[in-house]
């Protein structure tokens, strides 16, 4: 019983916090779409110069990606608490500890598995 009323407090927790950093997400990848937008320009004449130009795409590329990859994650985490699936080790099945919980709610593996299987 007692684990139940910890893991309601994480849950809750875990939704808002969750939810706020998906809106933060949200919002930087407007930006980076607006940035993107004001760059699909004709390249400058200099060479050096378009060199830089592409440089600045390739980062607002990988910018966007990563944070797709995160807001993906964090919908994966909260689809976890709706469906009552949240705090249980997608790997072993066993419970993901309070403590990881509250440093990384979007955490989908125990301590263990993720030691033994790093993220790809």
């Amino acid at each position: 019983k007692a684990r139940l009323a910890m893991t309601m407090t994480t849950v809750e927790y875990a939704r808002a916090f969750l939810s706020c950093k998906r809106e933060h997400l949200r919002n930087r990848l407007n930006r980076i779409e607006l940035d993107r937008r004001q760059v699909d320009y004709a390249l400058s004449a200099d060479s050096e110069d378009r060199a830089t130009e592409c440089e600045n795409d390739e980062v607002l590329d990988r910018l966007a990606d990563r944070t797709v990859t995160e807001i993906q994650g964090i919908e994966h985490a909260l689809k976890r608490i709706d469906t009552n699936r949240f705090g249980i080790c997608e790997q072993c099945g066993h419970w993901i500890s309070e403590a990881r919980l509250r440093a990384a709610p979007e955490a989908t593996r125990c301590v263990c598995c993720a030691v033994r299987t790093p993220k790809k």
